[in-house]
């Protein structure tokens, strides 16, 4: 950057770094029992301390007001925007690297205090873009010296590890799915993003010559504009993983539905006792509200092709346990 950044700027931009670094080193670290969580909980502190330094250099203020004009205060200090608010004001509702941020800031709220080693494959696509969005943000808004640190590898992989399969607790389960309704409620175009989620081939390099410069690992991005160019590395491929197309909202419950499911199981409810229930437990938004988005998606969800809401077969379960099994 041309313009000199102000003490302020930089100390945010330091701690946003060194959040950054430390939430790679503890991904990174194969005796990481926590790995996802760390990882999470340390980059929305890496990103959170970059927004305020990017509004702080743009002199926009990112503190909570009262109604009387004065600073929102907690222990004596100036309440500021979380994440969630100041990526709004920096990045537009479509945005790939929007969308990857706001996964995991739903995720911190789920999975802070619980372990879910099953999560981590889950999520390594979208947990790498997430570092690559940082630094490349980083670097086109402050420049080229507030890189990450250029010492970071590939780690070393176990074949062994890659065909391990542990067993899925119920919070795992629980996450994971959220994880996939989340994905399923994004447009194709930012789904299929780099941006969003880090797609790359790992071939093995085959040759009798080698330099000083050459990697034993190399990235190749996925290109899906240039699948010719993508058909030369499948050569390299033993096995690709299948990619299973979902069908739209499989899983997903119409009111009709759940009222049929609690049937099932022997309580017979109306339609207008299940309105009763989502609105008791605040699922939706009420009819008519702006934000129809804004739904407790582990129960529930907006389906904006067919502008209704659906359901889960985990707000079932919620209406026998909190309601029906009294």
């Amino acid at each position: 950057m041309s313009k000199r950044l102000s003490r302020g700027v930089k100390e945010l931009l330091a701690k946003a770094i060194d959040s950054a670094t430390q939430a790679i080193s503890t991904y990174n670290d194969p005796r990481s029992s926590f790995r996802t969580g760390n990882f999470t909980i340390l980059m929305i502190i890496a990103w959170t301390a970059a927004t305020h330094a990017y509004l702080e250099r743009k002199k926009i203020s990112y503190f909570y007001k009262e109604k009387n004009g004065r600073y929102k205060k907690i222990d004596g200090d100036k309440k500021a925007w979380e994440l969630s608010r100041t990526v709004t004001e920096i990045f537009s509702e479509t945005d790939p690297i929007r969308k990857n941020i706001e996964l995991f800031i739903k995720l911190r709220n789920k999975i802070e205090h619980r372990n879910l080693p099953a999560l981590d494959r889950e999520l390594v696509g979208e947990s790498q873009s997430l570092v690559l969005n940082f630094e490349d943000w980083l670097i086109k808004e402050f420049g080229e010296r507030y890189t990450l640190i250029d010492t970071l590898f590939v780690p070393i992989q176990l074949s062994r590890q890659l065909k391990r399969t542990l067993p899925v607790s119920k919070d795992e389960k629980s996450v994971i799915n959220f994880v996939k309704d989340y994905r399923g409620l994004l447009e194709a175009e930012v789904e299929n993003s780099q941006r969003y989620s880090f797609k790359a081939y790992l071939i093995p390099k085959i040759g009798n010559h080698r330099s000083s410069s050459d990697l034993a690992i190399e990235f190749v991005k996925y290109d899906s504009k240039n699948p010719q160019e993508m058909k030369k590395y499948d050569k390299a491929i033993i096995a690709i993983k299948e990619k299973h197309v979902p069908v739209s909202n499989v899983n997903y419950l119409k009111p009709s539905m759940v009222l049929e499911r609690l049937k099932e199981k022997g309580y017979i409810k109306t339609m207008n006792w299940h309105t009763d229930m989502w609105r008791k437990y605040k699922v939706r938004p009420a009819s008519g509200a702006t934000n129809k988005s804004s739904c407790k998606v582990e129960y529930c969800v907006y389906d904006k092709p067919h502008k209704d809401y659906l359901y889960t077969d985990a707000w079932v379960q919620h209406l026998i346990e909190k309601e029906l099994s009294k």
